[in-house]
């Protein structure tokens, strides 16, 4: 009876440290799950963060070509427009050389004119 007692608590004695080494790997497990959880989340974070530092370059990259854009265009109308300029000053110089012509020949016509009468 006695040989049969401490059998039995022999095989408590073994039952509660297998029960005890199964709930210190459980908690290990536990504690490696949300070590590994954590890190994942972390991971998600800063993934998260390049994503958008990425969004934000390409955003400014793309912000920045519209105005190297409109630069360019702005430049292109400037470059046309000093030729336009360049283009009706010589065509004015020309209008104006004409017109003082046609002035002089009208004067000559008119002095030959008067000049004639009297």
């Amino acid at each position: 009876m006695i040989n049969e007692f401490f059998k039995r608590v022999f095989n408590t004695g073994k039952k509660a440290k297998k029960s005890l080494e199964d709930s210190v790997d459980f908690l290990d497990e536990v504690l490696e799950k949300e070590y590994v959880s954590g890190s994942l989340q972390r991971i998600k974070h800063s993934t998260g963060e390049i994503v958008e530092s990425s969004g934000r370059i390409y955003q400014q990259t793309k912000d920045s070509l519209k105005t190297e854009n409109i630069k360019k265009n702005l430049e292109k109308l400037s470059d046309k427009g000093e030729q336009l300029k360049s283009e009706i000053s010589e065509s004015m110089i020309e209008s104006s050389e004409t017109l003082k012509n046609v002035m002089r020949e009208g004067k000559e016509i008119l002095d030959k004119f008067f000049d004639e009468e009297e």
